[in-house]
């Protein structure tokens, strides 16, 4: 099985398993992982390529299944150590523009009236990063389609103990 086939296939089995456990149980589920799973429709990024044929992830097999009971909330920040220190993203990425904002800490609604140019932004193709075993791109969709909410930091810092 290709590279493409097989994060196709893993992403599919991962949607299959929330939606079994939710109509066994009936109980409302956060669906928690990493951008590259949980955003509504995935673009091709340069490390985690989705099929050629459909594009999707979990998070977009999640959106079919349960329509708008599918809310995609991102989690981004502009800079900070995880614990390895993130520098601050290029001025193209959404984490730049979110930056820019000025907040510490702030939860944007996505799907409201907006300005022009703000809906403008939303609407536009666009980049994010993908932090994981490395950094990478997610890129080509926007960040309406990716996200119904984005809850963004503008500094973060490694967990500590309780």
């Amino acid at each position: 099985m290709g590279q493409l086939a097989g994060s196709e296939d893993v992403e599919r089995r991962v949607a299959q398993i929330t939606i079994a456990w939710h109509e066994q149980t009936g109980d409302r589920i956060v669906y928690w992982g990493g951008l590259a799973h949980t955003v509504n429709g995935v673009a091709p990024t340069d490390s985690f390529p989705s099929d050629a044929a459909t594009g999707q992830n979990a998070g977009s097999y999640l959106r079919e299944r349960f329509g708008s009971g599918y809310v995609s909330i991102g989690l981004t920040f502009h800079h900070g150590s995880l614990p390895s220190p993130v520098e601050e993203p290029p001025a193209d990425y959404v984490e730049a523009v979110l930056g820019a904002v000025g907040l510490e800490t702030y939860l944007l609604q996505i799907h409201r009236t907006w300005p022009d140019p703000v809906r403008e932004w939303l609407d536009m193709p666009a980049k994010t990063r993908l932090i994981g075993p490395g950094t990478h791109e997610l890129s080509g969709a926007s960040v309406s389609t990716w996200f119904d909410f984005v809850i963004h930091s503008r500094r973060v810092t490694p967990a500590g103990f309780l």
